[in-house]
Parts: structure tokens; C-alpha cells; sequence
């Protein structure tokens, strides 16, 4: 019985059409250089870093981009001490760029809400690996728009 599930988990599996966000991206020839950026420092280099990664130093295909972003920390709630509990972090990314003579704005913003830590190390980490996956799925996106405005 047990062999049997197992074969049909696996045949409905492969025979649903299941294939990647990404499959096509690795065959788009990229390369993007961010020529200004204004803003948050940390997020702006983790994007660099990242599109670094992903980016084909050797491609023809040379895509500028203007990066602004901005980050805020904004107090949500407070306890009866005056002592913040709850915290919304704001963040707004925009990529501009002229690609085949249009140009282009492609605009991320996102925002969540987390609780005060009382150690203020940990705080400080979590805040800056949220900062980090904002970054990642900025890029994440950019990338998914650049590969839609080249198929069209």
C-alpha cells in the first residue's frame, strides 16, 4: 500500500506541470550596474551585492539603474511605562531605468509589523535581516519585470 501512495505522489507530482519562478531567468542575459543610488545605505548595498550575483559581467545586454530607497522605523504601540512594543517598518525601493528607448520606473514597497525584543542585540539583528529580505525581494521583483518586458 505504501508503494503505491508513494507512486502516485510522485506521478502526480512530476505530472502537474510544476516548473521554477527562475527557470527562464538563467537564460536572460543580464547586466545591470546601479549608476545612482540615494537612501538607506545597508538596503542599497545589500541590493548591489545581490544584483552582483545575479548578473552576467559579460552580456550586451546593459541594463542602468537609479536605486532610491527608504526605510522607516515608525512606533506602533507603547506599554503604560512609555516604552515601545510594537514597531512597523516601512520600506520603499524604486528602480529606474531606459531600456530600448522607454523608460522604466519599477516601484517595491512593503511593510511589517514586529514586537519590541528585550535584548536589544537580537532587535537589532532581526531588524537588519528584515532589511535584508526586503533587499532580496526588491530584486526578486525587478528581476521578474525585466524578464517580462523583454518577452513582450
Amino acid at each position: 500500500m505504501k508503494r503505491y501512495l508513494i507512486f502516485v505522489l510522485l506521478f502526480l507530482t512530476f505530472g502537474c506541470g510544476y516548473s521554477t519562478i527562475y527557470k527562464d531567468v538563467q537564460k536572460e542575459d543580464f547586466e545591470i550596474k546601479i549608476i545612482k543610488s540615494k537612501g538607506n545605505k545597508e538596503i542599497n548595498n545589500t541590493i548591489k551585492n545581490h544584483i552582483k550575483l545575479i548578473s552576467n559581467p559579460n552580456s550586451t545586454n546593459l541594463i542602468n539603474t537609479n536605486l532610491e530607497t527608504s526605510y522607516e522605523k515608525i512606533t506602533v504601540s507603547k506599554d503604560a511605562t512609555g516604552v515601545a512594543t510594537n514597531y512597523r517598518l516601512d520600506v520603499e525601493i524604486n528602480f529606474a531605468f531606459n531600456l530600448s528607448g522607454k523608460d522604466y520606473d519599477i516601484n517595491f514597497k512593503d511593510s511589517l509589523k514586529i514586537q519590541n525584543n528585550t535584548n536589544s542585540y537580537e532587535q537589532l539583528n532581526y531588524e537588519r535581516s528584515i532589511r535584508e529580505n526586503f533587499a532580496r525581494l526588491a530584486v526578486n521583483e525587478l528581476i521578474i519585470k525585466l524578464v517580462s518586458i523583454n518577452d513582450n
